[in-house]
């Protein structure tokens, strides 16, 4: 590829988006992917059903974390209610820093879970291979 050909403004806009945007929209990208991935269960093709047999343990794993993932915004927010009227912890100043705090713990459950979820999902692919 030429010099000529880069688009340094488009370029630039990704680095933008990358470094500013992403960080404050992927917690709750996660967050949602959790609900979803809890509320499909029960469909023929998720997970749980195709793997639960071979691997019970290891699929229960899995899913304990997108529960965690689930209850992290409930529990922080009456984490930070509690935080905010306790003049101890400082008021207002300790119930942001706990909503900034719940807003993106669910980027280091979600690493932690697809760091995991890497060689269910391959165990996931050689069986539906294998199947074919």
């Amino acid at each position: 590829m030429d010099l000529k050909q880069i688009d340094f403004g488009k370029a630039v806009l990704k680095v933008l988006e990358l470094i500013i945007v992403k960080p404050f929209t992927l917690p709750w990208h996660i967050y949602k992917s959790a609900i979803i991935n809890l509320s499909n269960t029960s469909s023929d093709d998720s997970e749980e059903k195709v793997l639960s047999k071979d691997f019970p343990l290891f699929t229960w794993f899995i899913r304990m974390f997108d529960a965690l993932i689930a209850i992290i915004y409930p529990v922080g927010a009456i984490m930070a209610v509690i935080a905010g009227t306790n003049s101890y912890t400082g008021g207002f100043g300790s119930f942001l820093v706990t909503l900034a705090a719940t807003y993106f713990a669910p980027l280091g459950i979600g690493l932690l879970r697809e760091l995991y979820q890497i060689s269910l999902k391959m165990i996931l692919y050689l069986k539906i291979i294998s199947s074919k």
